[in-house]
Formats: C-alpha cells, structure tokens, sequence
C-alpha cells in the first residue's frame, strides 16, 4: 500500500484526477475518515467533506492500486 501526505489542496486533486478516470473510477473505493474518527464512504462524500476540512485521511482502493492519503 502506497502513504501519500499532502495538503488539502493536494488531496482535493488526488481525488478530481481519480473522479476523471471514468471507469476505474466506479470500481474505486474510497474511504475516508474524519478528523472526529468516524468514517465517510464513497467518492462524491470524500470530496465533500476534503473541501469542508473533515477529512484526516483517506484510503482509495482499485484492481490496480492500493493507497493512504493523509492531510494535513
């Protein structure tokens, strides 16, 4: 599994590039946890909560890539 740390900036990109994919993007899962410990689960919800700044870190599960993403 591939860490990552980045900015909230970095994060919200991360995750627009990962939407654009198109198919591999529906076959993602994306969970992401706040910074209160409870967890958000799915794409769209993720990005919601980057852009308020709950979101501590997150994970993005694919056929091809395993990652963690942590914000600062």
């Amino acid at each position: 599994m591939n860490q990552y740390f980045t900015n909230k900036q970095g994060a919200i990109r991360r995750i627009i590039d990962l939407k654009r994919n198109g198919p591999e993007a529906s076959r993602t899962t994306v969970v992401g946890e706040q910074k209160d410990g409870r967890k958000v689960h799915g794409l769209e919800q993720v990005l919601l909560h980057l852009r308020i700044g709950r979101i501590a870190h997150f994970t993005c599960i694919s056929s091809f890539v395993q990652e963690i993403v942590f914000v600062s």
